[in-house]
């Protein structure tokens, strides 16, 4: 009688009996850390083709993960669309839990704790370019020498900022509202008041050194380039702080632009004005050129937020990646910790 059979009448179960027989548990037979990694690497590739380029491999290969993974899950995983893979439910169900795994393989490689110098990570990240310009650009360089092996993939923000961040298609977002799904998680990374930008030589520059500021009145009589801060693009424009910079009058509008950053242009040969960030207005524009005058302190101040998804809550490199952006971005703009 063999060994498993004895094991058997004595009640041990099948898996039980497997380890006790010295045979491997079912669940670490065929598959391996690679194709695991292969498996995240498709899921966010969307292509066969593009995953078996991003991971350094041939396409043979790629074909042959894929063919280890959905054996060793007895499930397809991914169905061909076009040119594209879509996911299954099977395979968006275990994404999250295949990434923590990927994870904690990561962080065992280090003793007792992570090294930054050593973490390697692609955060991908879903910011307005003002955002972007105070909470990545402001710091990168410091950045770089903390955690250099660390890479942000950076997109524009839309109106599914916070899906994608629900879907993992993002692990970070920086954004303007309160207002969060209950599996989302944020904090404050800068508060910054905002001011008007003109060019240099403006009447409006005289109005501010006289009283001090300008209030929403002082601005009627002048063209606003409104920088459209709504991320709907399928909604009415909306200047910063929600509207509340919005003209009087609509026909005070010049020009709706979607970036912060192509305010400048607009400024140097026109009577425009523009509400821009403070901290945004003195890195990323032209001082010789334009005056940035104070707003009364009526007006909303900007509150940027970093927001991430529950799953990476207690992520030891992803905590590490937030608390480093956020000591960096506090020291850069003199904000509380």
């Amino acid at each position: 009688m063999s060994e498993k059979t004895v094991l058997k009448k004595k009640g041990v179960s099948e898996r039980e009996t497997d380890t006790a027989a010295g045979a491997l548990p079912a669940y670490v037979r065929g598959i391996d850390a690679e194709s695991l990694y292969f498996f995240l690497t498709l899921y966010r590739a969307g292509s066969l083709p593009r995953a078996a380029e991003q991971m350094g491999v041939s396409l043979s290969s790629a074909n042959r993960m894929l063919a280890k993974l959905r054996t060793y899950w007895n499930d397809p995983l991914f169905t061909r669309s076009g040119f594209l893979m879509q996911p299954t439910e099977s395979a968006k169900k275990r994404y999250a839990r295949v990434l923590g795994l990927m994870n904690t393989l990561e962080d065992l490689q280090h003793e007792d704790r992570i090294d930054p110098l050593h973490l390697k990570r692609t955060v991908r990240l879903a910011t307005y370019d003002n955002a972007f310009t105070l909470g990545i650009a402001s710091v990168f360089s410091e950045f770089e020498k903390r955690l250099p092996l660390v890479r942000f993939h950076v997109t524009q923000a839309d109106e599914h900022l916070f899906d994608d961040l629900r879907a993992n298609r993002l692990d970070l977002v920086f954004f303007a509202r309160q207002g969060l799904h209950p599996q989302l998680r944020s904090i404050p990374l800068v508060t910054e008041p905002y001011v008007c930008v003109v060019r240099k030589g403006h009447p409006l520059t005289k109005k501010a050194v006289k009283f001090g500021s300008l209030d929403k009145a002082d601005l009627d009589p002048w063209r606003q380039v409104l920088i459209n801060a709504q991320p709907d693009r399928y909604r009415a424009p909306n200047s910063p702080a929600n509207g509340w910079f919005n003209p009087t009058d609509p026909e005070k509008i010049a020009l709706v632009v979607p970036f912060f950053l192509s305010v400048p242009l607009c400024l140097y040969e026109t009577d425009c004005y523009a509400i821009v960030p403070k901290a945004t207005a003195e890195m990323a524009f032209d001082g010789r050129k334009l005056d940035f005058l104070p707003i009364t302190d009526k007006a909303p101040k900007l509150t940027v937020y970093m927001g991430w998804h529950v799953r990476t809550h207690t992520d030891p490199g992803m905590q590490i990646i937030r608390s480093t952006l956020k000591e960096l971005v506090s020291g850069k703009l003199g904000q509380e910790k």
